[in-house]
């Protein structure tokens, strides 16, 4: 079986051992998306991690740390338009953050505006307790890609998404919750993509390790009962897609 990997969603520069994860994803040829929480992050990984064939970089900042980082905020748009890959961005309404909720919208009404503009850029976007907003604000027009990463909004959210073109970035979490399933299930097959968000996940935390992938794979193809070797195929594709995209 040819056994293509990809990681849509992974915060590499956050591993302790990156040096040692970054040589393993470029021994084993998997294509991965390292998504980054703030652009002077993104900016230091740039510098100490060059671009491999298996590797590319994406600008975020994540909904959490916006009311931290104000500055970061100017940094992010100065960059926007010569980066391809965004993440992670996106809305954070759980009760933690309830408080920030003017800046996040604010903030990312804008990047989904330039972002339009520009075209051609693929989004990992952050979206929980703020699935509807977040879909809202997107809506079904727009120019290029978008990934909702770990996603846990309703079955009216998730169709929403579906009928508007977008992608959903599955993990090895999502795959062993109840609410995670039922989004599964409801997924085309070919607006699927697999993601490890480590160190974030149980299954990634402390080892980064591309088979993990393979035991996802295994239980996606039998929750929504194709074979296996069937959807490694559509996988590729899918990915293969997203990366070839220029609306």
């Amino acid at each position: 079986m040819n056994k293509f990997h990809f990681d849509t969603h992974v915060h590499l520069d956050l591993y302790k051992d990156s040096d040692n994860i970054i040589k393993y994803i470029n021994e084993h040829k998997s294509y991965t998306i390292a998504v980054t929480n703030l652009p002077i992050l993104y900016e230091k990984a740039k510098n100490n991690i060059p671009n491999t064939k298996y590797i590319r970089f994406a600008l975020g900042l994540h909904p959490e740390l916006i009311h931290e980082f104000p500055e970061q905020i100017t940094e992010f748009f100065k960059k926007l338009k010569k980066v391809r890959y965004i993440g992670e961005i996106g809305l954070d309404f759980s009760k933690e953050y309830s408080s920030y909720q003017n800046l996040q919208l604010e903030f990312f009404k804008r990047c989904i505006k330039e972002c339009h503009s520009f075209g051609n850029k693929i989004l990992s976007i952050h979206s929980r307790k703020a699935a509807k907003e977040v879909i809202d604000i997107i809506g079904p027009e727009f120019n290029g890609i978008i990934i909702l990463h770990w996603f846990n909004g309703n079955q009216s959210d998730t169709r929403r998404a579906i009928n508007n073109g977008y992608y959903f970035s599955i993990n090895n979490e999502m795959i062993k919750s109840i609410n995670g399933r039922k989004i599964i299930e409801v997924i085309p097959l070919n607006r699927i993509l697999l993601e490890s968000d480590g160190p974030f996940t149980k299954t990634f935390k402390n080892k980064y390790d591309i088979k993990l992938f393979d035991d996802l794979i295994v239980s996606i193809s039998t929750l929504k009962q194709c074979k296996i070797e069937d959807l490694y195929k559509i996988l590729r594709n899918n990915f293969k897609t997203i990366l070839e995209s220029n609306k």
